[in-house]
Parts: C-alpha cells; structure tokens; sequence
C-alpha cells in the first residue's frame, strides 16, 4: 500500500489485506471469461485502479479516506454474479432505480462471499446494494461496527448511483469507478480489448481468424481504428461522462486524462508514416500488443512484461517508454 494509506490502523491494514485476497478468489469462482463488457482478469485490476484514484479525488475533496480504503476494496465484490443483461419481451428490465437487471450468474465454486450471497438472498439485487451487504458481513466478523458498516455501505452503493447525501469519499469512488472505466489510458485498454472481443466474434462466425487478419492488415486496421474511432470515442467520453462527474477534482482529473489521450491518439495515428519501426519499438508496438494478447489478459501483467520482458528484446522509443510510465501512473492514481 502506498503512504497515503498511514492514516490505517494495523488491524485496518491485516484486515484489507484479507479483503483483497478474498476479493481476488471470489472473482475466479467463475469459469466464463466473457460476461457482458468485462473479462474475468479485468474486474480486480480495475478495483485495485479505482481505489487508487479514489484516495486520490478524497485527499483533495476531504473524504473520509480510512473508510474509502475498505468502501473501494469491496465495491464490485458481487460484480461477477451479474450475467447478461436481463430482457424481458426483447427489453431491458430495470429495477425502481433505473439500473439493468442481470441475470444470476452462479459460480461454478464456492468461497465465502458466495456463502453470504445465498445466506442473504442477495438474487436479484443489484450488485451495488448486495455489494454493502456482504461488505457488512465481512466487516462485522472482522469486529468493526455497524456505524462504520453504515459508512462503508453508503460509499458502495455510491459507486452506481450517488444522492445528495452521499459522502465526499463516497462521490469520490463513483468518480474513480466512472473515469477508470471510460476514461484515460485504462479505458484504452479495455477499448481495445471490447473491440478485439467483437471483432474476433464477428469473424469467427464469418469462419476466419483474427490473428490471421491482424498479421495481414494491421496497418490498415490501426489507420482507421486509431484515426477514426478512437478520437470519436474519446471526444464522445468527454462529451457524455465529465459533466456528469460529483466532484470537481474528479472532473479535473477527467479533461486532464480525455486531453492526454487525445494527443497520445494523435501521435498514435502520426507513427503510422513510420509503420516498420514503429510497431517494432513505438506506441504502436503497445498498441499492437494489447490487440493480440486477449487471452483474458490483466493490464498490471501487461505493463510488468512492457516494462521488463519487452524491453530486454528491443530498444523502446523514448515516446513508448513515457507511454508505459504514464500507463503506471494512471494505474497508480497519480494525477
């Protein structure tokens, strides 16, 4: 943990340390490595990013932080009992607050958290509100009390739907979980790898092979990609998720991500008049191979291999080399 953690108590620290474990096992209760947008080796690298970025908003918004570090360990703890999305006569269904309904989506093993999921009878509730509810369970076997249990649960059903009532760190975590999934370099990953998903989908029904086509057009793929549809992404992220942001250091942290991505996308697109060079040592390089690992890939496993691996094969530009850092950087919550 970082040093901005030392407002913890020894037993806090024992505790959160269970708590990620416990975190990380239940998500590989699951077999299926595709639910909806997510894989499974995404969910707790994005937990452990937005509770970085989320210590980072609440230092500067004033949150309760001790109550975040829990709040943001266990905030998508039952995301993975989320299926597809519920439809009912062709339509989405929505429970009365306006959230998709999931179908129940069993574990093909069981741990703890799926012993209080079905204790609790916790089907059929979204995963923001049976989250504070295993989250309680959890935290009251570890001796804390209901008023901090409050809290914790508060901040986590935040994290889908804040109220005026919610909490400085409880706005700060529905900021971190919105910007780490839509915007900056993070949400450029999963981009990629939603898009490869489809892509390889799409001609797997066509019978052909996405690896095979890759090795074939890449340049062409990455002139419209990175020319194309990324900036309208990015731009349409601006456009629909920075005004809809709690907290103005979240939005702050938003345009300073959407501007670095817009340039990084740019000069992404520039290197391209380079190709043979390039997509040997440049971003491009990065790019290509967030593209063809998919084998439910983890970006701190990606960025340890760019970092080490890569570099002992080839010499990076200087401009893949502060790619990769900043890529730390937003995974650590620095902005």
């Amino acid at each position: 943990m970082s040093v901005s953690t030392l407002h913890l108590t020894t037993h806090d620290r024992e505790v959160l340390t269970e708590l990620e474990a416990i975190v990380q096992e239940t998500y590989g209760l699951w077999d299926e490595v595709w639910v909806g947008f997510s894989w499974r080796n995404y969910t707790f690298d994005h937990v452990m990013r937005v509770r970085n970025l989320a210590r980072t908003i609440a230092e500067r918004e004033q949150g309760d932080l001790r109550v975040l570090e829990f709040a943001a360990t266990l905030h998508d703890v039952t995301k993975s009992f989320d299926g597809e999305i519920l439809l009912k006569d062709g339509k989405r269904v929505f429970d009365e607050d306006g959230f998709w309904l999931n179908e129940k989506l069993p574990p093909a093993r069981r741990n703890r958290v799926v012993e209080l999921y079905d204790d609790l009878s916790l089907v059929g509730t979204v995963h923001h509100i049976s989250g504070g509810r295993i989250a309680t369970a959890l935290l009251s076997g570890h001796g804390y009390d209901e008023s901090f249990c409050e809290l914790v649960r508060e901040m986590i059903a935040a994290h889908l739907k804040p109220r005026e009532t919610s909490s400085p760190a409880g706005l700060s975590l529905y900021d971190a979980d919105t910007i780490d999934a839509n915007i900056g370099l993070p949400a450029f990953y999963r981009n990629i790898q939603i898009t490869m998903h489809r892509l390889e989908g799409e001609m797997q029904r066509k019978g052909e092979d996405l690896d095979t086509y890759l090795a074939d057009s890449l340049p062409t793929y990455l002139e419209g990609y990175l020319g194309e549809r990324i900036p309208t992404w990015v731009n349409g992220k601006r456009d629909d998720f920075i005004s809809k942001l709690s907290t103005e250091s979240g939005r702050a942290v938003a345009r300073e991500r959407t501007d670095f991505l817009s340039a990084e996308a740019t000069a992404m697109h520039a290197e391209l008049a380079d190709y043979s060079t390039n997509i040997e040592r440049g971003r491009l390089a990065v790019v290509k191979r967030f593209m063809t690992n998919r084998s439910n890939p983890r970006l701190s496993s990606e960025l340890a291999y760019l970092k080490d691996g890569w570099q002992e094969l080839v010499t990076p530009t200087p401009a893949a080399i502060a790619l990769i850092e900043r890529y730390d950087q937003e995974v650590a919550g620095v902005c």
